[in-house]
């Protein structure tokens, strides 16, 4: 194997923590809590519901689907996890700041926030720094696209091999790391943990997982859904691309196809109720 080939970075994602998690307590049951909102319920019987025998997991889990169904995402809000990725490059996980900040734009003298869903302060990040940590040895993403021209990728590799020997005598002449770093290219792999709720978490899986999104933040939010479905199958139940999860496109004219947008459901839905009026 080549030395190029060595230091390409290896997506790896990994679910690091979520409610009840090696305990023998299924982690969806922590959502049961919802039933506070529809029932006079006390302490002692909230905290029965987490570690008694009823509702059996089948019964917990279609109570949950049934939050989902009636868009009571607000119980998602309690279920906390975190997860962890390597082998990501630096220019993909720039997106992930994204889901962390409210926005806030004002419109004829009236200041408007986002939906919780669309960024939370709830959603908290630690990433790898190219200032303390040395990059004399770093890994780097290669886009697969560029399998396809051999000519263009050994100038990408040889690029990478150049920036790799800047980095190593930077740093041998005592140069900071955080000065030598401005050499490195958006291709250098990072690593980063984030905590969320699983409202938030859905979210991101809605935009990321589409067709429509940048081939590295596709890839590893679809193994990071894997992982997620495998541990809370009821909670990230019809998680996924929007078109997945809601059964529409938001993307309006830049859809793929793959669903119909919202705008043409809008549309068939005031032509059917036209031509029940005129009928």
């Amino acid at each position: 194997m080549s030395q190029e080939a060595s230091r390409n970075a290896e997506l790896k994602v990994k679910v690091l923590y979520y409610p009840f998690m090696g305990t023998g307590i299924n982690t969806e049951r922590l959502i049961l809590l919802a039933r506070l909102c529809y029932s006079p319920m006390g302490i002692e019987a909230l905290e029965d519901l987490l570690t008694g025998d009823k509702p059996s997991d089948e019964k917990a889990g279609e109570f949950v689907r049934n939050l989902i169904e009636m868009g009571h995402m607000g119980a998602l809000e309690h279920w906390y996890t975190t997860f962890a990725v390597e082998g990501y490059s630096r220019i993909s996980s720039q997106q992930n700041d994204r889901h962390r900040l409210l926005k806030m734009f004002k419109d004829h003298g009236v200041v408007y926030m986002n939906d919780p869903e669309q960024g939370s302060p709830f959603t908290s990040q630690l990433q790898q720094s190219q200032r303390y940590v040395k990059e004399d040895n770093f890994r780097y993403v290669t886009p697969p696209s560029f399998a396809r021209h051999p000519e263009f990728l050994r100038k990408y590799e040889k690029l990478q091999e150049e920036v790799l020997e800047l980095q190593r005598e930077g740093l041998s002449l005592g140069l900071p790391a955080e000065d030598v770093r401005f050499a490195l290219t958006n291709a250098t792999e990072t690593r980063f943990v984030i905590t969320t709720n699983a409202r938030q978490l859905r979210h991101m899986f809605n935009l990321r997982c589409c067709q429509r999104a940048q081939w590295e933040i596709r890839q590893m939010f679809t193994k990071l859904l894997d992982e997620y479905k495998r541990i809370a199958p009821n909670i990230f139940y019809r998680a996924g691309a929007s078109c997945d999860d809601l059964g529409y496109c938001p993307e309006g004219k830049m859809s793929c196809g793959r669903a119909p947008t919202l705008e043409a459901l809008q549309k068939a839905y005031k032509n059917e109720r036209e031509r029940a009026r005129t009928s």
